[in-house]
């Protein structure tokens, strides 16, 4: 009978029972951090809790000012007109040295003292003569630990309708170039030398007019690791310019700061007095167009910028600083336009009062004149349409095609730690951040219980809750293939404070957020298999 019975069984349709499932989704907490990266916050004994933002407006490096350019210079045997004479060369003849003292053209740069990070020097040698010249070239005062540069090579045979070459390369990285000439009496000035001698195994030759030896030294690229003298009163060009400023990049709303301070640090590795003229400074927030240019004594002043100090093998940087306060300046309406972006204008005067450093101006390759600018902020505020917001990925089981979850309502359970409301907002978006749906229809969480001083004594607790459709709930799902993941749901919370005191933020301020979703009955096409 019972295998009978068995064999009759029908099979079952797929199940259409109803379930009444609470799947909790996500808890977290909003904070402070969610606003403002916890590196920019700091916190004060009792709590309360500052913004410190420092950020570098520009750091210029006056190496492509203070250095000299590509540089060719002739030298020529005989340095005489011979006329319808000759000059007779025996084998192993030394000819007369060419010797030359040469003063670069530097325009204001007077240079005592030259060491070379990089750079070549090119010895472009030419021979007229019938016979081999062996070449020696060197440069007084120019020293690689210790030992005087020399380069020397053999020029073959040429004669005056076909002459014989030779280049020599040489690295100057490393050299040092005393330019005071061979007096040490002078600047910018070298003494170079070229022996030529006959070769001993040639025959005896005559040299006439059309006979010459030449000698073209090019020094290329150089690239100084240190220079030293006077550099000259000069003006710089600097162009307008503008700092990307990603503070409050993540901020929305408007803000109303009770006070705000900021410091301007302008730091000197060039061994040289400096005046720079801030022109204008300007916060701009280029999401909302708006702008705000700072007032303050300081736009337009001469600001004088100390030397820095050589230390032989390094330097110490030289600062200045200049404070701005929102006692002060209208700092505090510049800070309020929620600035991505900081316009800049700026003059700079090198040595504005001549060579008072009788020659010991100097800069180092790694020299930089920079110009910091720290931000302070007590956040102390009132605010309007104020959003804190985090992204949460949900893990939940199954594919678009194939899951569980229909549809039905979320339910967000807050307790509020914060001494003011927020209305509270559930979005749904993709793994870019794009926003692809918001549910409704949302709610607010009432202020913490707070005394008499504004401190929060207590968390307020509230329930808040969002229909969310089949469409927007498949797309907290991946698909099947794995090509689209799966979506985020984004919380927030709105703050406005406006019409009340300004309010103290603390570290410990914060709303603890829960979200479940109790969902309807399974529908019979959308099966999930346990």
């Amino acid at each position: 009978m019972v295998l009978a019975l068995s064999s009759c069984r029908k099979e079952p349709a797929s199940p259409t029972w109803d379930i009444d499932v609470a799947v909790p989704l996500v808890r977290t907490t909003l904070g402070l951090g969610d606003l403002l990266p916890d590196s920019l916050l700091s916190t004060d004994a009792d709590g309360s809790v500052r913004l410190i933002y420092r950020s570098r407006l520009f750091a210029l490096k006056l190496d492509t000012v203070l250095t000299a350019p590509d540089t060719t210079l002739r030298y020529v045997y005989p340095p005489f007109d011979l006329g319808g004479a000759t000059l007779t060369f025996f084998p192993g003849t030394t000819i007369p040295a060419i010797t030359d003292v040469t003063r670069f053209d530097l325009e204001e740069l007077a240079l005592s003292e030259l060491r070379v990070r990089s750079g070549q020097l090119e010895i472009a040698l030419k021979n007229r003569l019938a016979t081999a010249i062996l070449a020696d070239f060197s440069i007084g005062g120019a020293t690689l630990n210790g030992a005087e540069l020399q380069v020397n090579g053999v020029i073959p045979a040429g004669s005056a309708a076909s002459p014989a070459t030779l280049v020599i390369d040489r690295s100057l990285a490393g050299y040092r170039f005393d330019l005071r000439g061979p007096q040490y009496d002078d600047v910018n000035t070298i003494a170079p030398r070229m022996d030529l001698t006959t070769d001993p195994n040639g025959g005896t030759v005559q040299m006439t007019n059309a006979d010459s030896l030449e000698a073209l030294v090019s020094y290329r690229d150089v690239v100084p690791a240190y220079a030293k003298g006077y550099f000259g009163t000069r003006a710089v060009e600097l162009d307008a310019d503008t700092s990307k400023l990603d503070v409050f990049r993540d901020i929305s709303g408007l803000l109303d700061i009770e006070a705000a301070e900021a410091r301007l640090d302008v730091r000197n590795g060039v061994g040289m007095d400096m005046r720079a003229r801030l022109l204008y400074l300007k916060g701009i927030n280029s999401r909302t167009g708006s702008s705000v240019e700072l007032a303050h004594p300081i736009i337009g002043a001469p600001l004088n910028v100390d030397r820095a100090i050589d230390l032989g093998n390094g330097f110490q940087e030289a600062s200045n600083s200049w404070s701005v306060s929102s006692t002060n300046s209208n700092l505090a309406e510049l800070i309020e336009v929620l600035p991505d972006e900081l316009a800049y204008d700026l003059d700079l005067e090198l040595d504005p009062l001549g060579d008072v450093s009788n020659g010991n101006d100097f800069f180092y390759y790694e020299s930089t004149l920079a110009t910091d600018l720290e931000v302070e902020i007590p956040l102390r505020l009132r605010a309007t349409d104020l959003v804190l917001r985090k992204d949460i990925a949900i893990e939940l089981d199954g594919t678009v095609d194939r899951h569980a979850l229909r549809s039905g309502t979320l339910h967000l359970f807050a307790t509020n730690g914060f001494p003011f409301s927020a209305a509270l907002q559930l979005s749904i978006v993709d793994s870019e951040g794009n926003v692809q749906a918001t549910l409704a229809p949302g709610g607010t969480v009432p202020s913490a219980q707070v005394n008499t001083d504004g401190e929060v004594t207590s968390g307020s607790y509230t329930q808040v809750s969002f229909s969310i459709a089949a469409a927007d709930l498949d797309r907290l799902y991946p698909s099947a293939d794995g090509s689209v993941p799966a979506g985020k749901l984004r919380v927030s919370a709105t703050f406005n404070t406006a019409g009340v005191n300004p309010v103290q933020l603390r570290a410990d301020h914060a709303i603890d957020l829960q979200v479940s979703a109790p969902m309807g009955p399974m529908p019979t096409s959308r099966w999930y298999e346990m």
